[in-house]
């Protein structure tokens, strides 16, 4: 049996898409669906069973009720950057974490879990997944303080799962993120933008050295996100434990993203539109992100090439954003 926390959430949901490609069916999902509808990411996923978030660690404390478990995929957190309540990101992000962890080394069970480029703050250290420069992180918000402080507990531990990873995600975007709202990626915002009215409205800059719009960021696609989970998971006994960045390796402006999204719209007319950024987004505001994914091919054996801009902007538009079935 594989545990996938978070199962029901953007990420966690398209793993079980990959897995369930896979002809895996043994998974346990695990969340808190609530009264949205979140529950739709799973309507055509295959799973064992399902646990709320709230009862995993118990049920683990009961003995599984007597499962193997393969490996757990921890994905569930408060992803949300703009959440201001610490004290619960450090227990729901950080301490929840750490009791999966000590779990999985008590019973030897591989544990991959998410982590974030938020981790990395203004970059000014760059982006490497080194586990020494984790200590030396600055995030610019509570979210990333919640999961850079557990890749620091991470580094510190003498005691490990026979493998574990911790997945450094960069900007991904794809199908099973709508639940999520305006913490989703822009793209199913700029899809009705240009619908509408035939423009894409960006961020001003902020800073000396960026244009309006040339804001950029490492831009992933979802599905190549979970072929490297699977790919983990299948060579466990292969590759090397440790942190690993998961983007594209290759920084994109807004502005680059935004002409994707006209593209696929067939959209002959683009137009941009600058609006001010909101004050409580300009100190916390990334304005470079680039994966460095060394480790990622050299240590976990990953060679597959990454899904270009251009071709997951359209894939996700032209065959879930505007398709009657927008779900994997």
């Amino acid at each position: 049996m594989i545990i996938v926390t978070g199962g029901a959430g953007f990420i966690g949901s398209a793993l079980l898409w990959q897995l369930n490609s896979q002809g895996l069916n043994n998974l346990v999902v695990v969340d808190h669906l609530g009264t949205g509808n979140k529950w739709q990411n799973l309507n055509k996923r295959a799973f064992h069973s399902f646990i709320h978030k709230n009862d995993l660690l118990a049920w683990l404390d009961r003995g599984a009720d007597g499962t193997l478990i393969e490996g757990i995929f921890h994905l569930g957190a408060s992803s949300s950057t703009t959440e201001t309540d610490c004290d619960y990101l450090m227990s729901n992000n950080l301490n929840y974490s750490i009791k999966l962890w000590k779990y999985c080394t008590r019973n030897k069970i591989p544990f991959i879990y998410a982590s974030s480029a938020a981790t990395y703050g203004e970059g000014d250290l760059g982006f490497d997944d080194d586990l020494l420069v984790v200590p030396k992180l600055r995030p610019l918000n509570p979210y990333g303080f919640s999961k850079q402080k557990f890749d620091h507990w991470v580094t510190m531990q003498s005691q490990t799962p026979p493998f574990w990873a911790g997945l450094k995600f960069f900007n991904v975007y794809g199908p099973q993120e709508y639940h999520k709202g305006s913490q989703s990626s822009v793209i199913p915002q700029f899809v009705p933008q240009v619908q509408k009215t035939g423009a894409i409205r960006l961020f001003k800059s902020y800073r000396d050295g960026y244009a309006d719009g040339e804001q950029n960021r490492d831009f992933v696609y979802v599905k190549d996100c979970v072929k490297i989970m699977a790919h983990m998971f299948k060579n466990a006994a292969k590759a090397k434990s440790g942190l690993y960045n998961i983007g594209s390796g290759k920084a994109r402006s807004f502005a680059d993203l935004a002409r994707a999204v006209f593209a696929a719209t067939d959209h002959k007319a683009p137009r941009l539109e600058f609006i001010d950024m909101p004050e409580a987004l300009r100190h916390q505001y990334q304005y470079h992100t680039e994966a460095k994914l060394t480790r990622l091919r050299e240590k976990a054996g990953y060679h597959e090439p990454m899904t270009s801009l251009e071709d997951g902007v359209s894939d996700y538009v032209r065959n879930y954003l505007l398709a009657d079935d927008r779900y994997l």
